[in-house]
């Protein structure tokens, strides 16, 4: 058997920490850096407030029917670290992800990301601030509007005072930490969920199930893929029993229960 050339060794390497397919990841090795970062803070701030709206958004998924915690639940099933960041969304992640980023008001306190706007395309949609932007694979015009509509039963649901002007400028601790975190978010894929969240000086990383800490700590200090902030890890052990059944049951409108980028039919939700 023939040798793997070094560009497809990288490329199989890097698709472990990204989840991309070979025609994503080879042309980026052969073209750059093999996993580049973020190069400006507002785009480092953005990346890390998407990664903690996905860990947010995934304790969503979780709830929907069926209601599982045993089976994996993350937003993001692919990053294209590059220039422009690109994120392809696992099924019905949309509407919870833009439920936790886009701006709002709620109980008195400004949620979101102060000053993010969209800005619709053919198959994807790009959210951005003035100065730093991600874009949302595969999401078309369609798939754009049954996510806000989920944002708006939300809305109503929560209480949500206002959406004009709204959401927090605050800013995030250590962002350079949260962004290369999310160029590297594939690295759990096996976990039944992340979380992470910026304590101190240094990020805080846990997941039950999936990798074990020594294999994430050796794939963090890869001199090529990896990176050398500071994050702490824990892992879990995974869940055994599964939620209750009541949570099963929870009147969900029912064309949020199906895929907002790749639904399925008999899930309930109309493709649009």
């Amino acid at each position: 058997m023939a040798r793997l050339s070094i560009t497809d060794q990288l490329a199989d390497l890097r698709r472990t920490y990204t989840g991309e397919n070979l025609s994503q990841a080879v042309p980026a090795v052969r073209d750059g850096e093999p996993l580049p970062g973020a190069t400006s803070e507002a785009q480092r701030q953005l990346e890390a407030k998407v990664l903690l709206a996905g860990c947010a958004a995934a304790s969503m998924l979780q709830l929907m029917p069926p209601a599982s915690i045993i089976k994996p639940a993350h937003a993001f099933r692919t990053v294209e670290p590059g220039e422009t960041l690109k994120l392809h969304l696992n099924d019905r992640a949309l509407g919870p992800l833009l439920f936790e980023l886009l701006p709002r008001t709620e109980a008195g306190y400004g949620m979101g990301v102060a000053g993010l706007a969209h800005r619709q395309y053919r198959r994807s949609a790009e959210l951005t601030t003035s100065d730093a932007g991600v874009v949302l694979v595969g999401v078309d015009e369609n798939a754009w509007d049954l996510g806000m509509r989920y944002v708006r039963w939300m809305h109503e649901f929560r209480g949500v005072e206002h959406t004009d002007g709204g959401g927090s400028d605050e800013q995030t601790p250590e962002a350079a930490t949260g962004s290369a975190l999310l160029r590297r978010v594939h690295l759990w894929h096996d976990a039944s969920w992340l979380r992470a969240l910026p304590l101190g000086t240094a990020w805080f990383v846990e997941w039950p199930g999936g990798p074990q800490e020594d294999e994430i700590r050796q794939k963090l200090a890869h001199p090529t893929f990896g990176t050398s902030l500071e994050i702490t890890l824990r892992r879990a052990e995974a869940p055994t029993q599964d939620v209750d059944r009541a949570m099963r049951t929870y009147p969900w409108p029912e064309e949020f229960v199906s895929a907002v980028t790749a639904g399925e039919p008999d899930q309930g939700s109309a493709r649009r």
